[in-house]
């Protein structure tokens, strides 16, 4: 009797032993993604290594538009509706990667699903990408709410998902299978504690095309600090030329809006922490994430439009004369915080000084930076350079035609407005086309315009909306004033 225990005990061993790893095998074993010597390509569809936390089985994520298109922002159609930039030819949108574990391709998003960017200088011509850029047109929330949605969805069914893949994949019958009794009841799972995890969400004012809260989600999921009731909601900032910010013998750059790290390569491992990224993935990553770093120290904005060699009539023509005497303003008033070689570019500019909304500023607790930079116990990813500042960084102005609306959260919709005092400013526009505005620079935002139709409305008036501070330029005549308008939409 004891004898036969033991054979018995061995083989659901050996059995237990078989289908550990052919489950490792089949789900979860990572598989490079293709080799490419494209910077850009890594950068826009590259892995962080966030698949087995936040990847989707690439059918499933596939015909989800399909299957709940009343979930969509506005009804609107698939994925681009997030403003999400899909190149022809790519098997998903800039901002998605898709890397193999085991024997199912998954889609994660990266670094580019909010820095990208895209313009067009005539409504009638198509977007053009930006990449690294602002991410103006993204909503990252909207994509979020939508995934929420589809989980929570009673019609989020086997049957109904494998149809719809049906229609357009011959799958094998091993990877139906797989599909219909495995991926699909895991991924309404995890979509619906996803739901769960973003419930702090309902408290706090929309996000809106081009912004995020992007530390709140890292406090409480990642770092499991207590909901403190914060907002985050800030504007993407475009990723460009970011070799400039390298430490020197005596300088430290800061990044973020706040200024809450001065290493480059710690907050690209931060960020991917932030959506996914795990210390067991780190290894098979870190080789994608240096590449990433490399794309953005070294890719700059697009060149401005607006010129004076452009014939006179033309709505991106500047006067010669007008930029040179903007550019001697630029340089007595502006230049000290955020030209390159400024005393104050790139540190945090107290609160009290700029005087604009401070929620951002405030999301950022002491508590936070203590438990961000202790990750993790048990695996040192040495962060050190993790701070608490109190104000706002003054950033450079390269690309500046494209960065609007403007202020660290969004809330000025052009550079016109943003030399008007903050009672003369717009108290709503629309946020989320991609028309340059080549009276006022920035994009084409206001109410009765194309940005009404293809833009969100942004209310002043919301918390963390605040469109008041930086009253730097407010009173120059109207003529210096215009200018200084002039040479702005040169940079």
């Amino acid at each position: 009797m004891r004898r036969a225990f033991w054979k018995w005990l061995f083989a659901v061993l050996i059995l237990l032993v078989v289908g550990a790893f052919a489950l490792f095998f089949l789900l979860f074993r990572p598989v490079a993604q293709p080799k490419t010597n494209d910077l850009a390509e890594v950068f826009n569809h590259g892995s962080i290594g966030n698949e087995e936390a936040q990847g989707i089985p690439y059918w499933i994520w596939r015909v989800l538009p399909q299957l709940f298109p009343d979930h969509l922002p506005a009804n609107a159609d698939g994925y681009g509706s997030f403003g999400l930039y899909w190149r022809a030819g790519d098997e998903v949108p800039v901002g998605l990667s898709v890397r193999t574990l085991g024997v199912i391709e998954r889609v994660a998003p990266n670094c580019a699903f909010c820095h990208q960017g895209s313009y067009r200088l005539r409504a009638d011509e198509p977007a053009r990408l930006v990449e690294a850029g602002p991410g103006t047109r993204v909503n990252p929330q909207a994509y979020i709410r939508f995934l929420i949605d589809v989980g929570a969805d009673p019609r989020f069914t086997a049957d109904r998902v494998m149809t719809e893949i049906g229609r357009i994949y011959d799958m094998p019958v091993w990877e139906r299978a797989l599909y219909r009794f495995v991926l699909i009841p895991a991924t309404r799972s995890a979509l619906q504690e996803q739901g769960r995890s973003f419930a702090w969400m309902k408290d706090r004012p929309d996000w809106g095309p081009g912004r995020i809260d992007p530390f709140n989600p890292v406090k409480f999921q990642n770092l499991h600090l207590a909901d403190d009731h914060t907002i985050g909601n800030s504007d993407m900032m475009p990723l460009w030329s970011l070799a400039d910010l390298a430490a020197t013998n005596t300088r430290r750059f800061s990044l973020h809006w706040d200024g809450l790290q001065t290493d480059l390569y710690e907050t690209v491992v931060s960020g991917a922490i932030g959506d996914g990224m795990t210390y067991k993935s780190y290894g098979g990553t870190e080789e994608g994430l240096r590449r990433i770093t490399d794309f953005i120290r070294l890719q700059g904005p697009p060149p401005s439009p607006f010129s004076a060699l452009r014939p006179a009539g033309d709505p991106y023509h500047v006067d010669a004369a007008d930029v040179d005497a903007g550019r001697a303003i630029y340089i007595a008033q502006c230049a000290v915080c955020h030209d390159p070689k400024g005393a104050r570019y790139r540190t945090p500019i107290q609160i009290v000084e700029v005087g604009t909304d401070r929620h951002r500023l405030d999301m950022w607790t002491p508590a936070a930076r203590d438990r961000y930079a202790a990750y993790e116990p048990g695996y040192a990813w040495g962060f050190t350079n993790f701070q608490k500042t109190d104000g706002y960084v003054a950033t450079g102005h390269g690309g500046l035609w494209l960065r609007g609306p403007y202020l660290h959260n969004g809330s000025v919709p052009t550079l016109r407005a943003l030399l008007l005092p903050p009672a003369e400013r717009p108290k709503q526009f629309y946020r989320g086309y991609d028309l340059v505005d080549a009276e006022n620079g920035g994009f084409v935002s206001a109410a009765g315009t194309p940005g009404e139709r293809h833009g969100t409305l942004y209310d002043t008036n919301l918390e963390g909306n605040s469109n008041g501070g930086h009253l730097w330029g407010t009173d120059l005549p109207p003529e210096a004033k215009e200018q200084l308008l002039s040479y702005l939409k040169t940079l």
